[in-house]
């Protein structure tokens, strides 16, 4: 009796652990088949989907685009993005910015996309002087799931630069690790967050009053050099695209001068600009200086764009890179 009830069981056992797997199968090809091909990267998004966005990205060949909120669309709806206003002209587009894009985010993903063999038809990057600022968050800090994929491979001096922890152990980290590897649904969890519920981007709060005060020390005016982290990795991914022969243009990040003229209009800022675009140039890189080529009424506040700034820098953007002619997509609001 005791055996046949130990056979029952591992067979109930059996029965389970098949219904578990069939019902993780089913989700990944569920989400495999139904997850949409968002307009740019959740706030939080995961390494699984910036893994799929690279699947997304390998063919047909694509211009990817680099940048930080400015290009991301902060307060912006995803299709309201100067990339989203591209893709609906018909460019072969993928946007790659972050909230808190830098250049040595930049880097990483420029290797990812090596890594992964994905070759793009082009790269454009977005340059803000603002995140050369050893203050500013993103100074030398990575997306955590940017970090979580290129640790394994990323040289020490990297690591310790981007101070990037050891992985976690213990019973519920071997979990995090394992259940993410065979589940999609489990890995993808905020992602899926970010489709169902929206990102949080302040897009439905009143635009914030700002005034120049609030920008105090937002921008380094000390002359740059590769002793600075963002210069040193700019370098990097220049060097990374040439060396795979990938074409690459760059754009000064618009910026407010009417609200910063204190802070930008002064001969350091000016030669700190004409630095960074001699380094682009070192690099191959096309550059286009979009810093004072915006009006006061095109800004949220010292650089996020409004929808019919978003507009300008699409219609710039497709004429540098001889996309097709811009339609019904410039006009809209």
């Amino acid at each position: 009796m005791t055996g046949r009830r130990a056979v029952t069981l591992w067979a109930r056992a059996g029965t389970v652990l098949v219904t578990i797997v069939l019902v993780v199968i089913a989700q990944n090809v569920a989400l495999g088949i139904f997850f949409p091909d968002l307009k740019r990267l959740p706030s939080d998004f995961s390494p699984a989907y910036f893994e799929r966005d690279l699947g997304l990205a390998a063919a047909p060949p694509q211009t990817i685009f680099l940048g930080d909120s400015v290009l991301w669309g902060y307060r912006l709806r995803p299709d309201q993005t100067a990339v989203a206003l591209m893709l609906s002209d018909g460019c072969r587009c993928r946007n790659f910015a972050l909230k808190g894009g830098s250049p040595p985010n930049f880097y990483v993903i420029a290797r990812l996309l090596e890594r992964s063999h994905v070759r793009p038809l082009r790269v454009v990057i977005e340059i803000n002087q603002k995140a050369l600022n050893k203050l500013d968050p993103s100074y030398k800090t990575l997306h955590p799931s940017l970090a979580a994929l290129a640790a394994p491979w990323l040289a020490k001096n990297d690591r310790d630069r981007f101070s990037i922890a050891a992985s976690s152990s213990g019973p519920a980290a071997w979990f995090d690790r394992t259940f993410a590897s065979v589940s999609s649904l489990y890995a993808m969890r905020a992602d899926l967050r970010a489709v169902f519920f929206g990102d949080d981007d302040g897009s439905t709060a009143p635009p914030p009053s700002t005034s120049v005060d609030d920008y105090f020390g937002m921008y380094d005016m000390r002359p740059l050099g590769d002793g600075n982290t963002g210069i040193a990795y700019l370098r990097k991914t220049l060097d990374t695209f040439r060396a795979d022969g990938i074409p690459v243009t760059a754009f000064l990040t618009p910026t407010n001068h009417m609200l910063l003229h204190e802070f930008v209009d002064r001969p350091d800022y000016v030669a700190n600009t004409a630095y960074l675009q001699k380094v682009l140039e070192a690099g191959g890189a096309t550059v286009l200086n979009l810093d004072a080529s915006f009006p006061r009424d095109e800004f949220f506040d010292n650089a996020h764009l409004r929808i019919s700034g978003q507009h300008r820098l699409a219609g710039i953007l497709e004429k540098a890179l001889g996309e097709p002619t811009p339609g019904s997509a410039r006009t809209r609001s």
